[in-house]
């Protein structure tokens, strides 16, 4: 007997809205950026890869209080340095 594989059904497409908190850079055509949506100060602060026109790839979420910005900014430091290492290998 044949299963039935039920896909989840999109509900309705949101845009949102972020600012950006850190910008640690680009490495190649990637951008790793620190966002927290706008006006919502007690939204997560969330690590972001982007790259091209459409993609947005969230890598971690950090409370939004002072400690949790200081913890996605050494997060993105390290991610970004993990980056540049992958990016270079591949590249040889």
């Amino acid at each position: 007997m044949a299963e039935v594989i039920a896909f989840p059904q999109r509900v309705e497409t949101r845009t949102l809205h972020f600012d950006e908190k850190h910008a640690f850079g680009d490495i190649g055509g990637l951008m790793l950026s620190l966002v927290q949506e706008q006006d919502k100060a007690d939204a997560p602060y969330t690590l972001v890869l982007f790259g091209g026109a459409d993609v947005f790839f969230p890598l971690e979420s950090f409370e939004p209080t002072p400690e949790g910005l200081e913890l996605a900014k050494i997060a993105g430091e390290i991610t970004l340095r993990a980056l540049a290492v992958g990016h270079e290998n591949w590249a040889e």
